[in-house]
């Protein structure tokens, strides 16, 4: 049985839910849905299959979107433990920091590995950063139009923070800045600049984060 665990880089700020926004929402941007799979292990709904690297990757942004604290995968096709040791390594890394959902909402993403009769087990364990409320109140948006549309309605709604899952365009980083800096203004919300978090925080980015108040 092997045990690694994956440190997640810890932020500084501590979030609270957005609320309000939802009953606004309509075509441009709606609530972003934890990862569609049809990975359950027969009538078993604790425990999830994967027969490829990409099926271990969506189970596990499956259990994310869940907020699941543990979830066991049966992997087909591995009769070799190293080997599968290796590809959960990977997975977990891709999730923890290569994916939006992984990034924004974990903390570190644990796994162990046993044989069973036919597959190798994969047990997980994930320590989280965000709650079970803040992942469901990520919204999406389609457009830069739509995120600053969200932006108003969390400022007017009296909101803390607003996470907007992106997607159909291909703003900038600086883009960001500038409607957040904007809508700030045109709001009349002096004091300290809104926060701007990006996740994962490289150039393939795909959730926004904005803190408005501390």
């Amino acid at each position: 049985m092997k045990k690694r665990p994956i440190p997640a880089i810890l932020l500084l700020c501590t979030a609270v839910l957005l609320s309000g926004c939802s009953l606004l929402l309509q075509r441009e941007y709606s609530r972003s849905s934890p990862h569609s799979a049809t990975y359950y292990e027969g009538d078993r709904r604790d425990v999830l299959r994967a027969e490829s690297y990409q099926d271990l990757v969506n189970d596990l942004l499956l259990l994310v979107g869940a907020h699941s604290e543990s979830g066991t995968v049966w992997l087909y096709g591995s009769s070799a433990v190293p080997d599968a040791s290796r590809m959960a390594q990977k997975a977990c890394d891709e999730v923890l920091l290569e994916t939006p959902l992984g990034a924004y909402a974990l903390e570190y993403l644990t796994y162990t590995v046993d044989e069973g009769r036919g597959y190798i087990q994969l047990s997980f364990t994930a320590g989280y950063r965000r709650t079970a409320q803040q992942i469901k109140a990520i919204v999406h948006a389609t457009n830069g139009s739509a995120l600053t549309d969200l932006l108003r309605i969390a400022a007017e709604n009296d909101g803390q923070e607003l996470a907007v899952q992106v997607s159909g365009f291909a703003d900038s980083r600086q883009a960001v800045y500038s409607s957040v800096a904007e809508v700030q203004r045109e709001m009349g919300h002096g004091g300290l600049p809104w926060q701007v978090h990006f996740y994962p925080d490289s150039d393939t980015w795909g959730i926004v984060e904005i803190i408005l108040k501390e």
